[in-house]
């Protein structure tokens, strides 16, 4: 176990580290009261906080607003602690967490890009329930616990998204209108095209969106209504559809298959494959009769 990155007195179990950037996402162990090796800082965290508690039910005390508070959280249940805010918060016993901490600068990035009138800041959210918020985290979280390495393009729209929800549910002081409408052709046959020309390296939302010409959060949105998919779903069909033609075409190592497509390995390629199409390329390769040139 190390250090975890949101709070440094907890013990990160897994978690994305920097990888994300502008967000870290992680599963952690907090000490009941009393029991930490480390003492927390008595400032709080320089960046927004969401906490779903993951284990069995438990109690938590903190202060807000110079108000002593005791809930009793349950698995599923969350707070959203905005960057700097101290709550001061003491479990009874030990409990596992799953945190994601976002950077203020990119979440008001994010709402300006997203059309959001006025200042948006968050404000303390405490004992409530969101399940979209929920398996966001848990999504994300788990992609960093694998056995293979993270989707990088997989994990930034979970990261954007729950940040998105984070607002919804906690954002105060501006209003973020719903935006219609997908890319011009034109613009989805060059993003289209991109991704196939680099299907080998690693793809960001970032690249994406700067060839079709938008920002990151709106380009999420206009890509799913222009195709019905995420980029992350789109871009693995077309990896998968690429591995595919040359597993049965060809005799080539199924490795070096997975590499060229843009898996990180093999075993990467066999796990992304089994899971969205029930067969691994082994299986594939055979029924066609081993391959051919």
């Amino acid at each position: 176990m190390s250090v975890s990155h949101i709070k440094p007195h907890l013990r990160c179990l897994h978690g994305s580290g920097s990888a994300l950037g502008h967000a870290v996402a992680e599963r952690v162990l907090e000490r009941a009261a009393g029991v930490s090796d480390v003492a927390p800082i008595p400032a709080g965290p320089p960046v927004h906080v969401l906490v779903v508690h993951t284990g069995r039910s438990a109690n938590l005390r903190w202060s807000a607003d110079g108000t002593a508070r005791r809930e009793r959280f349950h698995a599923g249940e969350a707070l959203v602690n905005p960057a700097g805010w101290a709550s001061r918060p003491r479990w009874q016993e030990d409990v596992e967490l799953l945190l994601l901490g976002i950077d203020p600068a990119w979440l008001e990035k994010l709402a300006a890009e997203s059309g959001a009138t006025g200042r948006v800041e968050l404000v303390p959210r405490f004992h409530f329930t969101d399940p979209l918020l929920k398996m966001l985290l848990e999504r994300l979280v788990a992609e960093y616990a694998g056995p293979g390495p993270a989707d990088t393009l997989y994990a930034q729209s979970l990261a954007q998204a729950a940040a998105a929800t984070m607002l919804r549910v906690a954002g105060e002081g501006g209003r973020v209108p719903v935006r219609e409408g997908g890319l011009s052709p034109r613009r989805l046959s060059e993003v289209v095209d991109f991704m196939h020309a680099n299907l080998s390296r690693r793809v960001t939302l970032a690249d994406l969106a700067a060839v079709a010409g938008v920002s990151e959060s709106h380009f999420t949105r206009a890509f799913r209504t222009s195709t019905g998919q995420s980029p992350h779903q789109y871009l693995t069909q077309r990896r998968l559809d690429h591995a595919r033609r040359e597993l049965v075409r060809t005799d080539r190592p199924i490795a070096e298959i997975a590499t060229e497509a843009g898996f990180a390995d093999q075993s990467h390629l066999t796990r992304t494959m089994r899971r969205y199409e029930g067969a691994t390329p082994r299986m594939l390769r055979d029924a066609d009769g081993g391959g051919r040139r």
